[in-house]
């Protein structure tokens, strides 16, 4: 048997048939939809290539690498410069109170320990790599079985990982090994640099103090507490070796582990040496093939992206022998295990996302300037806004003909403020609060950059209880809507539009200052919609434009639910 290279052998890219890539896909990023370029092309060997660059953008995007490495780009170009990031301070001092064997236990608060919580790796890792939901349910312990539950017990070795060199073991856990049967995956510690998420701007700033007024109760213009402070990524660097069984001569990589105890166990003879060593090998963990292969595949394709000159250091550094550098590479991994849908989107799309930039006047290109009252509109210069403000001037601010003159609204169509009144911290599992509220749309009063244009675009319309009686925490009392089933919320592929829609929200809204007007009709039409053509009565999905500061919902048009596979 040899050493493996997991983009090359069994555990290699080029192992996994096309079902076994988009199964993976689906499990990533909530994917549903196909490349058109997959299902265009007849040519197997073609669906593959692309299948498989959007398995790698999957594995890139969910390391969140662009966040961490804004200068970097999705490529296998080594450009990232390791050695100008900090070391974690005390990776290497142990932590008593952490108790191996699991997620852990601390003995800490999550609040007010918030400080000493920072010193720990495993406790970033366990936050940003494990979403709410997976913790509830335990899945991190227990991953089912599945392409889901293989990226979760990839998740899992990442966490484990960072308990063995935080936790009780701190300095004297120099490697780590887990197994499955002669699948062997051993991943030598080298250092753990840290990375600041990049730094909120003023407005992102106000809705993280707005995010902890509702969550910790803070006084509105509070400085941020702990938990809500810019995180410190961890970036664990490691020399790995993936065999899938034994080498018929032995591992040099084993032999150069020895020297690594000899570090630790100074006065120990070449014979206890040995016995510590046979004694770590054995009580490595196991875990299922899967799980050992799928992250193989990911420290290959991480070790890509470090820049050169490091990895020669730090083997020059360690003096490692030829026969040792060709059983091993140097990678790293990241916890930020988040699907972002624009990345998604292009995914199933084969297309980079790109925002509505043209001139509502000259058709030039305007990527900055846009209307300032609805921003549905951009513009090249200031000259073109004033020379557009006539026409564009009907649509601006629709929402006011929804209270002066609703019956000039075009019959079969909804029309929705998109004004955010709220603020959106939306469950997708984002740990982190920073990136949660990232992805909750615009600051409380703002509307949203219109990222479409005059085109149309589809947006999920969710309603649940269609039709039934609801709680109505303002009347304190249960509420049949006859019109209607209390709240909807619509949102886009990109999430760039978030709304909601129900009797009462116009309420909620003017409890923040800000007047959101209702659209009665248009309601009552979208309900009967729903009903009658939603999923299970209560899920539709459907056309919509961007008009002023409103979204006009189609509610003639339905497409045919029956193919609709966006999530």
């Amino acid at each position: 048997m040899r050493i493996a290279d997991p983009n090359r052998d069994n555990g290699a890219f080029s192992s996994l048939t096309m079902n076994d890539i988009m199964s993976w896909l689906k499990a990533l990023g909530n994917i549903n939809e196909v490349d058109p370029r997959i299902t265009a092309s007849r040519n197997a060997k073609e669906q593959r290539e692309i299948a498989i660059e959007h398995l790698r953008l999957a594995l890139y995007d969910m390391q969140r690498l662009d966040y961490l490495f804004p200068d970097s780009e999705h490529s296998k170009v080594p450009n990232f410069k390791i050695s100008r990031l900090e070391s974690w301070p005390k990776w290497k001092e142990p932590h008593p109170e952490i108790r191996a064997g699991g997620l852990g236990t601390q003995k800490v608060d999550g609040f007010k320990d918030a400080k000493r919580m920072k010193s720990y790796v495993m406790v970033p890792f366990n936050l940003l790599a494990f979403t709410q939901p997976e913790m509830v349910k335990g899945l991190p312990m227990t991953p089912p079985s599945g392409p889901a539950g293989n990226w979760i017990g990839v998740k899992k070795i990442m966490g484990h990982v960072s308990l063995d060199i935080t936790g009780e073991g701190g300095r004297d856990t120099p490697f780590v090994i887990y197994f499955y049967k002669d699948v062997l995956l051993i991943m030598e510690i080298l250092d753990v640099k840290r990375i600041s998420w990049p730094e909120p701007g003023p407005k992102f700033f106000k809705q993280l103090q707005g995010c902890q007024e509702l969550k910790f109760g803070a006084d509105p213009g509070a400085p941020l507490v702990p938990m809500m402070e810019t995180p410190k990524v961890p970036l664990v660097l490691v020399r790995y070796s993936y065999m899938e069984g034994r080498p018929e001569c032995g591992s040099q990589f084993v032999l150069h582990l020895e020297s690594r105890l000899r570090e630790i166990l100074p006065n120990a003879s070449d014979s206890e040496l040995r016995v510590e060593l046979e004694k770590r090998m054995a009580s490595g963990e196991e875990m299922p093939e899967e799980h050992l292969r799928m992250f193989a595949r990911l420290l290959s394709y991480n070790a890509d992206f470090v820049d050169r000159e490091w990895v020669d250091d730090q083997q020059s550094h360690w003096n490692i022998p030829k026969e040792v550098k060709k059983e091993t590479r140097i990678s790293f991994f990241v916890p930020c295990l988040r699907p972002r849908f624009r990345a998604v989107e292009e995914i199933e799309t084969g297309k980079k996302p790109i925002p509505y930039t043209q001139c509502g006047k000259c058709n030039k290109d305007a990527k900055k300037t846009m209307c300032g009252s609805c921003r549905a509109v951009c513009y090249c210069s200031p000259d073109c806004a004033t020379a557009h403000w006539p026409e564009h001037k009907a649509d601006c601010k629709i929402s006011k003909k929804i209270i002066s003159e609703p019956s000039s609204l075009p019959p079969d169509t909804l029309y929705i403020p998109v004004r955010a009144f709220v603020p959106w911290v939306t469950d997708f599992g984002f740990a982190s609060e920073q990136e949660a509220v990232k992805m909750g749309g615009p600051v409380v009063g703002e509307n949203p950059r219109n990222e479409y244009g005059a085109k149309r675009f589809i947006c999920r319309a969710l309603m649940p209880n269609a039709g039934t009686s609801q709680w109505d925490p303002h009347q304190a009392k249960m509420v049949f809507y006859g019109r209607g089933a209390g709240t909807a919320v619509f949102f886009d592929r990109r999430r760039s539009v978030m709304v909601r829609l129900g009797p009462q929200e116009p309420a909620q809204a003017l409890q923040q200052g800000i007047v959101i007007p209702f659209h009665d009709a248009g309601y009552q039409k979208f309900t009967q919609v729903v009903q009658k053509r939603g999923i299970e009565g209560q899920l539709l999905y459907v056309w919509v434009r961007r008009v002023g500061d409103c979204i006009e919902i189609d509610l003639k048009d339905i497409p045919d639910q029956r193919n609709m596979r966006w999530d």
